[in-house]
């Protein structure tokens, strides 16, 4: 596949990635204020859930994508996640600490030295920041990763992490193990129950152009497969309470949904429109999922509860998005503001794609 086609589906990826994530935290954001879930807003919660693990996907699917076309340079790895995830991590690790120490009162130290940097390694300091954690998590094992490069070594790697994420998962109960171990085992940024995503990000990396074919083929099976995930979400909800983003369930739902952003991505790159807004929200996710948790706590903080009305919910969310954008887009203006956010740029470009056996010319403008 053009290249520049694969660059355009991991926009793609990323921009509905990311527009979930914001969906889920405005639709809790309604029930802090509301006291109550109402259906409607239940119903975006749980079915916007798998964002967090669409991006896991996608982070794997960069990495091993760049292995199997350049090679694989610890150096040039170390380098490039340092500047790109580990110092706005941090970055915004501390924004977030003194947020909440000036706002709320709360002193990170109160726990002692050993336990904030436990919470700053684990992503405890901001409820988002736990994601971070887990990529950071993976990029420690990435490099024994990349050397495996055959079909069938991924296809046994993929079932071994998604035994690996089930057992995790369902059988290590909090409080069976003590110790340091056992404290990690707990934290939601505990790499095996988010693994499998990772894994399976890369082996869409070393089977692309068949899975794009066959994803294609198959979209409207997959559409309807997507809609049934999307209300088997909410079902989930009302039999077992709570679900979070990684539930056991979704070893099947992920790829599923994968697949379906992989077959509409040609459909989205016709209209120049929707090309050029999901292109550049691709390219701003990551800046998106780092910031909008502030706004929503700044919103939250000074407006009035009877603001937040079910007929109003479309209105909000697009304000946070709004805000969020135009925030990151004030960093982008700063001396260094590089290094705050990673950014990258979507300029013109030629994509070319041939699933359907014909050529499609379309501009990032």
């Amino acid at each position: 596949m053009n290249q520049q086609a694969q660059i355009f589906d991991i926009h793609v990826l990323r921009a509905i990635g990311c527009l979930m994530v914001v969906l889920v935290h405005v639709s809790a954001l309604y029930y802090v204020q509301r006291g109550s879930w109402e259906d409607v807003i239940l119903f975006i919660n749980q079915a916007s859930r798998f964002g967090t693990p669409v991006f896991a996907v996608v982070s794997g699917l960069l990495l091993f994508l760049q292995v199997k076309k350049r090679g694989f340079f610890f150096k040039k790895f170390f380098s490039s996640r340092l500047n790109k995830i580990v110092i706005p991590f941090l970055l915004w690790t501390a924004f977030y600490l003194v947020y909440i120490w000036l706002v709320f009162g709360a002193n990170p130290f109160d726990g002692g030295m050993n336990r904030f940097i436990f919470k700053v390694a684990f992503g405890e300091t901001y409820s988002h920041l736990y994601f971070i954690s887990i990529v950071l998590q993976f990029y420690l094992i990435f490099p024994l990763l990349q050397f495996i490069k055959g079909k069938g070594a991924w296809v046994g790697l993929l079932v071994l992490s998604a035994l690996l994420h089930i057992f995790s998962m369902r059988y290590m109960v909090s409080g069976q193990f003590e110790g340091l171990f056992g404290l990690i085992a707990e934290q939601r940024a505990f790499l095996p129950k988010w693994l499998f995503f990772f894994i399976f990000g890369g082996f869409l990396a070393y089977h692309w152009d068949i899975a794009k074919k066959w994803a294609y083929k198959m979209r409207v099976l997959l559409f309807i497969a997507v809609l049934l995930i999307f209300y088997m979400a909410a079902v989930e909800y009302e039999w077992g309470g709570y679900i979070g983003s990684n539930r056991i369930t979704n070893i099947i739902n992920l790829p599923i949904i994968v697949l379906f952003m992989m077959a509409i991505t040609e459909k989205i790159a016709r209209n120049p429109l929707l090309h050029s807004v999901t292109s550049r929200l691709g390219a701003m996710s990551m800046g998106i999922y780092l910031i909008h948790p502030f706004v929503i706590n700044m919103l939250q903080r000074n407006l009035p509860t009877e603001v937040w009305t079910l007929s109003l919910f479309p209105i909000w969310f697009a304000v946070v998005m709004f805000i969020t954008i135009g925030i990151i887009l004030m960093i982008q203006k700063l001396p260094f503001g590089h290094v705050i956010l990673t950014v990258p740029a979507v300029g013109k470009k030629t994509i070319v794609s041939d699933s359907k056996n014909e050529v499609l010319k379309r501009r990032v403008v």
